[in-house]
């Protein structure tokens, strides 16, 4: 499985769908969460100031975001938001969405996977090299490792906080 410091080329079908499905499977491993955390704790923060709730619509809505950043980066258009405005946006909607249904939170993320995984199938070799500006790591990508980076590493990064919260040891994988 790629880390943050692992990238995958993707310039076969065999390398993107080895890319979809770690993607798949740390959307799986951050929903079984779910199944760990007690109810009465779920809408409490837990993980760095944010609720479960908040964490799961904070994966779901940056997955939104992301996606849409690629895709202007795919016209060229490089939208630079700062770290300072992308912090401020985490922390107010960590408090927004402190308490949001994380049933919804879970089918949303669901239908997104499919939009994501297939735009990952579907993206254009000469389009590799474009490039977007990653807020959190103050450098401009491309999105061959944007959507790497955006769509996976970010996860497994949050993925691993939900985990030693809740004392879960990380499996082989």
């Amino acid at each position: 499985m790629s880390d943050a410091n692992n990238f995958l080329y993707l310039d076969t079908d065999a390398e993107r769908k080895q890319l979809v499905d770690e993607i798949r499977y740390v959307r799986r491993a951050v929903s079984q969460i779910v199944d760990i955390v007690p109810v009465a704790l779920r809408y409490e923060p837990r993980y760095h100031g944010w609720s479960l709730a908040a964490m799961l619509a904070h994966l779901h809505n940056t997955d939104n975001v992301s996606l849409w950043l690629i895709q202007m980066g795919l016209l060229r258009i490089r939208i630079p938001i700062s770290k300072k405005i992308n912090d401020r946006w985490n922390d107010f909607a960590a408090g927004i969405f402190r308490q949001r249904i994380i049933e919804t939170t879970l089918k949303d993320i669901q239908r997104n996977e499919k939009r994501i995984t297939d735009f990952i199938m579907r993206l254009p070799i000469s389009k590799f090299t474009c490039e977007i500006y990653h807020p959190d790591l103050e450098v401009n990508l491309t999105v061959e490792r944007a959507v790497q980076t955006l769509f996976l590493h970010h996860w497994q990064g949050h993925l691993q906080t939900m985990r030693q919260v809740e004392g879960i040891q990380k499996s082989n994988e």
